[in-house]
């Protein structure tokens, strides 16, 4: 006899409604997915890339029995919960939390708030919005070809092996990953992110504006991943774009503009560890900041004069004395 598994997703938005679609076809009946809101009269339902819609059952925090939930998962960051919801979470004591937050330290938190139960951190791979009437939120949603809708990843402290029992539990919705490849891509996009709220969401503004992020990228890549990175070319950045709008079956820079101006605070919070984590992690970019070559040129040459002082010369050029093209005769040097 299959074991029945029980899902509480915290919050009744668009990603709770699309993992909990998602969620609820993955064992034929065997596992029960509800959202957790503060009213239980809202109407949740989610709408896949097939037009096929599914409802989600909805229940209070105070009605969620202790020790009926074998996995919770939080769609808003652990420390901006209140203190009441946080309370009715714990009081449920779920044996796994998934942390849908990628702000660093998020994961932290959500442990030391559910003591005993392991944490994993669950980077979203899905894009949802949802429009609400009344008590009816509709939430439409996209997953990636041959890709999870959530990949898992292990936090320090609990067991190594949780992402991999989560996706033999619930397959084609969670996979594991390593987690410098889901930092690379939080490296990629929240620059990104950040300039189109800068912006406030307007997409051709944000077209126009896409060097600043590259080379923040950039950065990131390097202090966040320990990876190399060049800023990518905007015409690149924009081939990406314009490919990823084409494949998205609903308008990709509306969606981007609303969400990312929503989670402002969110990217902010991210670009903020980042500089955290070393002293000079986004370096002010100026023109005479610049590598170029003559700068490059001057500092190999201030290389030869301190090489030549140390060997007894005093050539302005760092050369030996008698191979020093400022002190041969004028003659010689014509020649």
């Amino acid at each position: 006899m299959t074991e029945r598994r029980r899902v509480l997703i915290q919050g009744a938005g668009a990603v709770s409604a699309a993992a909990g679609a998602l969620l609820a076809g993955t064992g034929a009946g065997s596992v029960e997915v509800r959202a957790a809101s503060r009213r239980d009269d809202v109407i949740l339902t989610a709408v896949g890339p097939t037009g096929d819609a599914v409802h989600v059952p909805v229940v209070r925090y105070a009605d969620v029995a202790p020790g009926t939930v074998d996995l919770l998962i939080l769609t808003s960051a652990p420390g901006e919960l209140d203190a009441e919801v946080a309370a009715a979470l714990a009081s449920a004591r779920p044996t796994a939390v998934g942390v849908t937050s990628p702000v660093i330290g998020d994961a932290a938190v959500a442990g030391r708030m559910f003591r005993g139960a392991g944490i994993v951190t669950l980077a979203p791979g899905l894009l949802s919005f949802a429009t609400s009437r009344g008590t009816e939120t509709r939430a439409e949603f996209w997953v990636p070809p041959l890709a999870p809708a959530f990949a898992a990843v292990a936090v320090e402290g609990s067991a190594r092996d949780l992402p991999r029992r989560l996706a033999a539990q619930y397959p084609k919705v969670i996979g594991r990953a390593p987690a410098r490849s889901v930092a690379a891509v939080g490296a990629a996009m929240v620059p990104y992110a950040a300039e189109l709220a800068i912006v406030g969401g307007d997409w051709p503004t944000f077209l126009r504006r896409l060097k600043r992020p590259g080379r923040a990228m950039a950065e990131a890549m390097r202090v966040d991943v320990g990876l190399p990175a060049l800023a990518p070319p905007p015409i690149v950045v924009r081939a990406v774009l314009r490919q990823l709008c084409r494949t998205v079956p609903f308008d990709f820079p509306k969606f981007a503009g609303n969400h990312f101006v929503r989670h402002a605070g969110q990217s902010l919070r991210i670009l903020d560890a980042w500089r955290a984590m070393t002293p000079c992690a986004t370096p002010r970019w100026t023109r005479s900041a610049r590598i170029s070559p003559r700068s490059c040129r001057r500092r190999r040459r201030a290389t030869r004069v301190r090489a030549g002082r140390a060997a007894g010369s005093d050539c302005p050029r760092g050369a030996p004395d008698a191979r020093c093209p400022l002190r041969r005769p004028p003659a010689a040097r014509s020649r």
